[in-house]
Order: structure tokens, then C-alpha cells, then sequence
């Protein structure tokens, strides 16, 4: 990604001179850097069809870096987040990428080292957008499913056919296309490629564990 003006990074992170000095480093390399003290700020000034990508403390003061990170999938944030942790905590920032996030660096960390994962993790969110183009805002209409809906989209997204999802649900094949068709109508997806790629990403998002 050549032109880094185009990129939004937001920095979560309750230390206010890291917070202060990466928000200054990125923006000195032509980023569109944010700094928030606090999940809450994060959630409620930053834009969320942003492109760009998140470095996220693992210790907030309002909640743990892990349920942060689980609340920005929950919430539709799709960009990328990068886990910091200043306590040397490699199992936790392990697990954080287990969920699905795109990495993680420790305190110190070096300033081309932090560039570097900015410019990988735009590039990453810009591929993304590219390739799914709608689909991906899929995610923040899903609080207009229903509870048996959003039962059936995880089972679809999971691989299942609408016979096993039937089976497993002990409801008829052409119920599950009946719901399958009001998932599509509800998330505006109106192509088959649409859908193959919200599946993907019901995939990638029940996998983590982060839309219950």
C-alpha cells in the first residue's frame, strides 16, 4: 500500500506517552493515526467503515484487551487489530491471535517494526474491501436477525447444506431456504458471490468466537 494518507490506525492504549509518541510516528509516515485512551473512546468516535487497521492494548483500564478485541468484531469493526502488550504476556497475545487478530508486538517495540505492521495490516484490510466489497458490511446488519436466523447463518457458515442444517435443526430443507433467503434480503446480499463471501466471513467470525 503505497499511499499511507489513505489508511486510518488507531492506537488504544491507556499509556498516554506510547499512545502520544505512535499516533506522532505514524502520522510522520503519512497515516491518518487516532489515539484513544480507552475502548469506549475507541468505540465511540472511531469511524467504522474506516479503512485501516488497530493497535490495541492487551491491559485497558476499562476491560481487557481481549474482550476489546472481541467487541470489535462484534460491533462490525473489520479492520485489522495488532495486539500490544507491555508485560511480556506471549500466551495471551498467542491467544489473541488464535481468535483472529493479525498479530501482536511487545513493549519496547521498535518504530519500523510498529510501520511495518501498519502498512501490512492496511494493506491486508484494503485486499479485503476490495475482494468482498459488500459482504463485508454483512456484520453490521446482523442485529437485524433473528435469534433462529442467526442459529441457521452459523450453521451455514460453518459449511453445512440446508438438509443438514434441517436435520441438526429438526425443521424441513425448505425452511432453512426460507430463512437463508431472509438472511440474504436482511445483510443485502443479493448475488451468490455476495452470499459465498458472507459465508466466508461467518466462517472466519465463529471461528473466533467473537458474534455470539
Amino acid at each position: 500500500m503505497s499511499d499511507n494518507q489513505h489508511c486510518t490506525v488507531a492506537v488504544v492504549d491507556d499509556d498516554e506517552s506510547f499512545r502520544e509518541a505512535v499516533v506522532w510516528l505514524l502520522s510522520s509516515r503519512s497515516f491518518n493515526a487516532a489515539g484513544y485512551a480507552d475502548a469506549a473512546s475507541f468505540f465511540a468516535k472511531h469511524p467504522i467503515k474506516a479503512l485501516g487497521c488497530a493497535f490495541m492494548d492487551l491491559r485497558l483500564g476499562d476491560l481487557s484487551g481481549l474482550d476489546a478485541y472481541r467487541q470489535t468484531r462484534e460491533r462490525g469493526f473489520d479492520m485489522p487489530v495488532i495486539m500490544i502488550s507491555a508485560y511480556g504476556d506471549i500466551s495471551t497475545a498467542v491467544h489473541a491471535v488464535q481468535l483472529g487478530a493479525f498479530g501482536w508486538v511487545e513493549k519496547p517495540v521498535r518504530n519500523e517494526k510498529l510501520v511495518e505492521m501498519a502498512v501490512s495490516a492496511c494493506a491486508a484490510h484494503e485486499q479485503i474491501c476490495k475482494q468482498y466489497g459488500r459482504a463485508v458490511d454483512y456484520v453490521r446488519n446482523f442485529s437485524l436477525l433473528t435469534p433462529r436466523e442467526r442459529e441457521i447463518l452459523m450453521h451455514l457458515g460453518k459449511g453445512a447444506t440446508a438438509k443438514e442444517v434441517g436435520l441438526e435443526l429438526e425443521i424441513s430443507h425448505r425452511t432453512v431456504e426460507t430463512h437463508r433467503n431472509q438472511i440474504a434480503e436482511k445483510l443485502g446480499l443479493k448475488s451468490a458471490r455476495d452470499i459465498a463471501a458472507a459465508l466466508f466471513h461467518t466462517r472466519h467470525f465463529y471461528a473466533e468466537g467473537s458474534v455470539e
